[in-house]
């Protein structure tokens, strides 16, 4: 058979945010088919049974085709292979664990040359899905052996590298079910949840409502065990020693069995539990030694352990370990069972007060009982550890038990949940997004600058510079995504206001995942995008839809109703639209009116404000000018009216506004 030459893969571009494609990230590649433009899948010999052979999940895609086994159809049928390539990569991720979800493979205008996407939430992993994906299918099509268990290990691996452990990820998720964006801030689990002042961090189960201190004091096993005794919470008596020969004596002072551990223990390193004997006691006091300065003799208490997870104030998981007959080690546990509705109210409360006196938000407290379903004081049971960045899996996935939703509940801690919130509005900021080509700058600048006086501290990313509370703090073009990210990460700003570009929604993506007001000034500029093969003002749609497809429930979409292709967009938006219009009798505004809509009309020189069939004259043009003499621009005036008009600012303070903003001083 003819052997085949490799797709060519002409660029890679990670769209890190809402797109032409799709709202998740995704990487876009250019495939160039070459000879195999003119191969079809079923007419490559053996083509077929090789890939199902070797990827034989692909049944359970339905592509197009809408039910188990459309995939499968269309490739007997004669598919092209930049297609077949994008369900290769995805059945890769889902057998590394990663389902993708979301693919899509689309030709240009070039003979031969399709631009394919699929869903990935980490670059890094994408890319390597990628190269293992078209090392497998140009395997398949040539005859040539291919091991796939290494191309799945491989992705497994970066996956492994790059992902969130189980305890941030399980936050981030329920913080996603809630609609809370998240932003990850370094290679590791520190994460943002929300943006600008709303946010908060967390690292791990540690959040920023973690005290620092108490988090030192949980680490100082004979400090925190003084706090608890002296509020009345029960712990085992202990004492620290400073050598063998001295925990040997403190041991035969408190009667045996006794637990020997590093003073400032954690996750189980170096303790030694039921320890009976000289010779046992004297071992692991080398073992806790290897690891601290200073080591601790505890009484021994008799029963199970367990351990409480309390976040504010209260319990919300528990689970009991279960060790192997005879071992003295901690860390050797064999199951963990959950028996969350097993504790007796008092136990929770000594486990929540535990975690107060510590000075913990968020708490494993460890504690030895016989019967969990009963008071500490009845049974001799006590309080051995409060531990700060408590792991969760014992509490996602129990070895008996179910999966308690402890991510759930440490986002509610952060972001107590309001009836009607279901876009995550107590994580978010006004984020205001400008697209579209005409004085789009000068919008950005004064609908900050109303935010400004409005009472929010305010950033601007624009193509004249980024501003913070009016400052000039980056000058230059920013309408890109980096620069609206360092937006979003500030916890300064309490609003948000970023101009984009077509371009920059083409190879980058839009830097939030929702904004509470979306504009749309027009849809030109198609002339400078052919390299993404966007030929035709009518393209441009698919592109600046992006704007306004991203504009939450309760927010609004503003566009120029002047300009039918940009004023079209109304009906993608899932908010309110305001148009802007200097025709007052504009049909499209007049039927907005009708149905109760609002408009920002220019009539004559009065600047009006329509609502339904009400009417306020704002001022006039000769009136609403900014300082210094300058002369806006008609229709950007009344876009930026419009915007500020959607976020509810109210008509006195944006006429007092514009006639004290002076966009001209940099």
């Amino acid at each position: 058979m003819a052997t085949f030459k490799d797709i060519q893969l002409l660029r890679t571009t990670y769209l890190r945010g809402p797109s032409v494609w799709t709202y998740r990230p995704v990487l876009e590649v250019w495939l160039d088919l070459g000879e195999l433009e003119d191969y079809p899948s079923n007419k490559i010999e053996g083509f077929t049974e090789r890939l199902t052979t070797w990827l034989p999940g692909l049944i359970e895609h339905h592509c197009g085709v809408g039910h188990r086994g459309g995939f499968l159809e269309r490739l007997t049928e004669g598919t092209w292979c930049g297609h077949v390539l994008e369900h290769t990569i995805i059945e890769l991720l889902n057998m590394a664990g990663m389902p993708a979800e979301f693919g899509q493979t689309r030709s240009v205008s070039q003979h031969g040359v399709y631009r394919m996407v699929f869903r990935c939430p980490e670059e890094s992993v994408a890319h390597v899905a990628l190269r293992q994906g078209h090392g497998l299918i140009m395997a398949a099509i040539n005859n040539q052996p291919f091991d796939v268990p290494a191309a799945v290990q491989a992705i497994k691996a970066e996956i492994e590298n790059r992902y969130l452990g189980p305890s941030t990820a399980s936050i981030v998720n329920a913080a996603a079910t809630r609609r809370i964006p998240f932003v990850r801030l370094n290679d590791g689990n520190l994460v943002q949840l929300g943006y600008g002042a709303a946010q908060r961090r967390i690292w791990s189960t540690e959040t920023d409502k973690t005290s620092a201190i108490g988090f030192g004091i949980a680490e100082d096993k004979d400090l925190s065990k003084q706090l608890l005794k002296a509020c009345g919470v029960p712990v085992p008596d202990w004492e620290l020693v400073k050598s063998a020969d001295h925990a040997w004596e403190e041991a035969d002072y408190m009667g045996l069995p006794v637990t020997v551990k590093p003073y400032n223990s954690n996750k189980g390193q170096g303790v030694g539990v039921n320890l009976t004997t000289e010779a046992e006691v004297r071992a692991a006091y080398d073992e806790a030694r290897k690891l601290t300065r200073y080591v601790m003799v505890e009484r021994h208490i008799p029963g199970h352990v367990h351990r409480l997870l309390v976040v504010g104030d209260k319990v919300v998981a528990a689970s009991r370990g279960e060790y192997p007959e005879g071992r003295n080690n901690p860390r050797a546990k064999v199951v963990t069972v959950d028996c969350t509705d097993e504790v007796h109210p008092d136990v929770a409360y000594m486990a929540a007060l535990s975690a107060k006196v510590v000075g913990l938000d968020i708490a494993g407290v460890d504690l030895v009982c016989q019967d969990i379903r009963q008071p500490l004081h009845t049974q001799g049971g006590a309080i051995l550890e409060v531990n700060g960045g408590p792991g969760l899996l014992m509490h996602l996935k129990p070895s008996v038990g179910v999966s308690r939703p402890v991510g759930q509940a440490i986002v509610e801690h952060l972001f107590p949940a309001t009836d009607g919130d279901t876009e995550g509005q107590a994580a978010r900021i006004p984020v205001v997004g400008i697209a579209g080509t005409r004085h789009n700058a000068f919008i950005a600048r004064l609908v900050g600058w109303l935010l400004q006086l409005s009472g929010k501290r305010t950033g601007v990313a624009s193509s004249e510079g980024t501003f913070l509370e009016g400052r000039l703090t980056q000058k230059g073009d920013n309408t890109n995504w980096h620069a609206a990210h360092r937006l979003l990460v500030n916890r300064l700003a309490e609003a948000a206001v970023i101009q984009t570009t077509a371009r920059s929604i083409l190879e980058e993506g839009l830097a939030y995942d929702r904004c509470q007001v979306g504009v749309v000034t027009d849809l030109d500029g198609f002339e400078g995008l052919a390299d993404h093969d966007v030929l035709e003002a009518d393209q441009m749609t698919r592109v600046l839809r992006t704007q306004i497809d991203v504009v939450l429930s309760h927010g609004a979409g503003v566009l120029n109703a002047d300009d039918a292709p940009a004023a079209d967009l109304a009906r993608l938006c899932d908010g309110q639209v305001l148009f802007y219009t200097q025709d007052p009798k504009h049909p499209l505004v007049v039927t907005h009116r009708e149905g109760g809509g609002r408009a920002v009309v220019l009539n004559g020189s009065d600047v009006v404000l329509v609502h339904g069939t009400s009417e306020r004259v704002l001022g006039t043009l000769e009136v609403l000018r900014p300082v210094n003499g300058f002369e806006p621009d008609t229709p950007a005036l009344l876009a930026a009216i419009a915007t500020a008009w959607a976020l509810d600012i109210t008509p006195d303070l944006i006429a007092a506004g514009i006639k004290t903003f002076d966009y001209q001083s940099l």
